[in-house]
């Protein structure tokens, strides 16, 4: 059954993006000395109509303005130069603002800078209800899955203490920041 609640929908592809962010179940290493260097945050910017993933942002720092900003102009660019500067070779042909900018009620998300970006590019910004995760599960389910992912790869940290047992996800730690994005 659906969840009980209303999300925005749309009607078309830009029409709304969910964004949100994520502390990622799996610690990173530095280029140079491959030592662990600790867990990224992921921001993720979803378009509702297509479910299609539009931007993201891979930084250790905390969730931000500055990440929703670099989150959402990695939607809108062209993405090609970009692939072919990690080697992945796959296409990605979603560029574009959105419309409406539908997000929790995490700080950044009421960020003077934020606010008047949306207002200076015409998006319109909403807030779901407070503490209601159902609202934005479009952006959630995706999150979802890729943390679920990232449990396959060498050094993650699992979702919780019970699921990494006796893990040494530090030890078993391989992937830099820039390979973890690549791998994304």
């Amino acid at each position: 059954r659906a969840a009980p609640g209303r999300t925005l929908e749309a009607s078309a592809p830009f029409e709304v993006f969910q964004i949100d962010h994520t502390l990622v179940d799996l610690i990173v290493v530095d280029a140079y000395q491959r030592l662990p260097m600790g867990r990224p945050y992921l921001t993720v910017a979803i378009d509702v109509f297509s479910r299609c993933i539009a931007g993201f942002c891979l930084t250790l720092d905390p969730p931000s303005a500055t990440s929703v900003g670099l989150c959402l102009t990695h939607a809108a660019m062209p993405k090609q130069a970009w692939l072919d500067r990690i080697g992945a070779q796959v296409s990605w042909p979603i560029q574009g603002k959105p419309q409406h900018l539908y997000v929790d009620n995490a700080k950044e998300f009421h960020s003077e800078a934020l606010r008047k970006g949306c207002e200076q590019h015409g998006m319109t910004l909403t807030h779901r209800p407070v503490a209601r995760p159902h609202f934005g599960v479009v952006v959630e389910r995706v999150l979802g899955t890729l943390m679920t992912m990232v449990h396959e790869l060498p050094g993650t940290t699992f979702s919780n203490i019970q699921a990494r047992g006796t893990y040494d996800a530090e030890g078993m730690a391989a992937l830099t920041l820039a390979e973890l994005e690549t791998w994304l």
